[in-house]
């Protein structure tokens, strides 16, 4: 079946991770949907499978619109995929300035097409994810309850380097934004809507109807080319907003992370500096704060803290009938404070041995006798 007419494109083998096809014959669908994966992660495969349909779709001139939506019921997009991105950690900052502005580019296409592009988010959209949504010239979301969206990198030591902290505040605002990636917290969609990240939120199954309806509306109004030509300069604000934002932000992130983690305090300040700046300038500016968080100690660290999390959450013992639980005997604990004498005493209270330890005598003496 050729492109331009309803149905699917027949150009794409089942193991591709995009299905393109014609909902409309002036509506491209690009479904995501990654094949043996409980969730759609942004691999190099994936990125360059996305940079081979944006750019044969750039020269549809005839389109109305496109659609990306999840083929997975709950997710969206998960972000990037981790176990490709721990093998970067020791790239030299040049290679990871020329990464993210690899990734920047692939997603500028979203906004610099002749036609509308929209993200039709349901489920969890998250870090690359989130990214790549905010690049589209428009966002629907559903009401899904599992529907979110946010910026979680700064929980590995990162700040989005895809484009993450040029859009987000040209299309929610430096305040919502700036919330939004130093916390690394998620909003759900109705915050997404009151917000201005999202345009519509509906049920799941009308996600594709309302996708389309905001296209044709789009393409009356034209509204969409002037918040392109709005989000690529810089934003307006005041020196004395700029100033209040700065404080009142950097008090909630030394709060958080008592100076232990330098990658919100670094988002901060690069969105406070780039917020004057042109769309393009900014960028530049991101890449490159990207390249002095990338690898660190504390990155590592808190990938590989992730990456143990993930494995306890997915390991759940043993299934197996044959297996019988060994009988408790004797238990130690280490540490005789609050929560160790409560372990202690549900231990005796089972009649099981305990022995108790604490470096501190006192601590020790207190313990033994609650």
């Amino acid at each position: 079946m050729k492109p331009g007419t309803a149905g699917t494109s027949p150009l794409l083998a089942a193991e591709r991770a995009f299905t393109l096809s014609w909902p409309e014959p002036d509506i491209a669908l690009l479904t995501f949907d990654l094949a043996g994966k409980g969730a759609n992660v942004l691999s190099r495969s994936v990125l360059a499978e996305l940079h081979e349909h944006l750019s044969a779709l750039q020269a549809r001139t005839e389109l109305a619109g496109l659609i990306i939506k999840s083929g997975k019921p709950g997710t969206f997009i998960a972000g990037a995929d981790l176990r490709e991105f721990v093998t970067q950690l020791n790239a030299p900052k040049d290679q990871v300035v020329a990464l993210c502005k690899t990734g920047q580019g692939l997603f500028g296409l979203l906004s610099n097409t002749p036609f509308v592009t929209l993200a039709a988010i349901d489920g969890i959209c998250v870090g690359g994810g989130a990214e790549l949504a905010c690049w589209c010239d428009r966002r629907i979301v559903s009401t899904n309850p599992k529907t979110e969206i946010g910026f979680p990198e700064v929980k590995l030591g990162l700040f989005p380097g895809w484009g993450g902290t040029v859009r987000a505040p040209r299309i929610v605002g430096l305040a919502n934004a700036l919330e939004m990636i130093t916390s690394g917290e998620s909003i759900d969609s109705k915050a997404a809507m009151l917000m201005g990240l999202a345009s519509d939120r509906v049920p799941p199954e009308d996600l594709l109807p309302a996708a389309i309806r905001l296209i044709r509306d789009e393409q009356t109004a034209g509204q969409y080319l002037k918040d392109r030509k709005r989000w690529s300069g810089p934003i307006a604000t005041e020196p004395t907003e700029l100033g209040f934002l700065g404080a009142t932000v950097s008090a909630v992130i030394a709060q958080e992370t008592k100076g232990n983690y330098p990658a919100p305090v670094a988002a901060l300040e690069l969105m406070l500096e780039t917020c004057s700046l042109k769309a393009e300038a900014a960028l530049a500016r991101e890449a490159e704060g990207m390249a002095e968080l990338f690898g660190t100690p504390v990155n590592a660290a808190l990938i590989n803290i992730f990456f143990l999390t993930d494995r306890n959450k997915r390991e759940t013992g043993l299934d197996r009938k044959d297996v019988t639980a060994g009988i408790i005997k004797s238990v130690g604990v280490v540490g005789a404070g609050i929560m160790g004498q409560g372990i202690a005493a549900a231990n005796l209270k089972a009649e099981i041995h305990v022995a108790l330890a604490d470096a501190a005598e006192e601590a020790l003496t207190k313990g033994a006798r609650g």
